[in-house]
């Protein structure tokens, strides 16, 4: 997927977009690309890209977190300027919180992003609760898009239940996925599928499918506790 020089990123809470942005992120670094996430997220203190600090580095990401990310402060301090992480001339990729709440802070940038050319893509997992259904899945969409004033141009699949994701979850997901972007009038840019063993198959037939993008699981936390690769 050619990606345009800012993409947002945003979604129901649990969706995976703080995946799906490191993903995006990490397959722009390796075909040659000046990428930047920026970590918008002061929603979710477990799923952060911010927590991706040290799959970044080793894959030539460039990362900007709010102030205080990270650490036991109840909300961090978003202390960074689009419009100048703009004039840098990376590819840059924004990971939002969760829902209108979590969106809301990019409201104050809208008028600038609604005046160049990008990319806002919603995420959407069947699999979570309140986004079961397509029409569950618009209405969340429509309440993100009013709360950050800035329109969705295309929808990543991203319907998984985790290490218990098989063939039928993944074709249900597209199904629904593709009902929802007929109701919406947008297209479905990406269907993403973890790269796991129940999966492996699926992948596999689908290499060369530019609509199936193949999901590295970079994040595993349980109730409490995030644990980066490697670690």
């Amino acid at each position: 997927m050619t990606m345009k020089q800012i993409t947002v990123i945003y979604g129901h809470y649990g969706s995976g977009k703080s995946t799906i942005a490191a993903n995006l992120a990490v397959r722009a670094a390796r075909a040659g690309e000046r990428v930047r996430v920026t970590d918008m997220d002061v929603v979710n203190p477990y799923y952060r890209t911010a927590d991706l600090k040290k799959v970044f580095e080793r894959e030539h990401v460039s990362l900007t977190a709010p102030m205080y990310a990270g650490t036991n402060l109840d909300t961090p301090i978003l202390d960074f300027d689009i419009p100048a992480l703009y004039r840098g001339g990376e590819k840059l990729i924004i990971d939002m919180g969760g829902d209108d709440a979590g969106a809301y802070p990019l409201g104050k940038h809208a008028d600038f992003l609604r005046g160049i050319d990008i990319d806002a893509f919603y995420v959407v997992n069947f699999r979570r609760i309140e986004t079961r259904t397509p029409e569950e899945a618009l209405a969340i969409a429509r309440e993100i898009e009013t709360a950050c004033r800035v329109p969705m141009t295309g929808i990543i699949n991203n319907t998984n239940l985790g290490s218990e994701t098989d063939r039928e979850i993944i074709e249900d997901g597209i199904k629904k996925a593709e009902a929802l972007s007929k109701a919406a009038g947008i297209p479905l840019i990406l269907t993403a599928v973890p790269d796991i063993p129940p999966c492996e198959e699926i992948i596999k037939e689908n290499t060369g499918n530019k609509k199936i993008l193949p999901v590295e699981i970079y994040i595993k936390a349980d109730r409490f506790t995030m644990f980066e690769e490697g670690e």
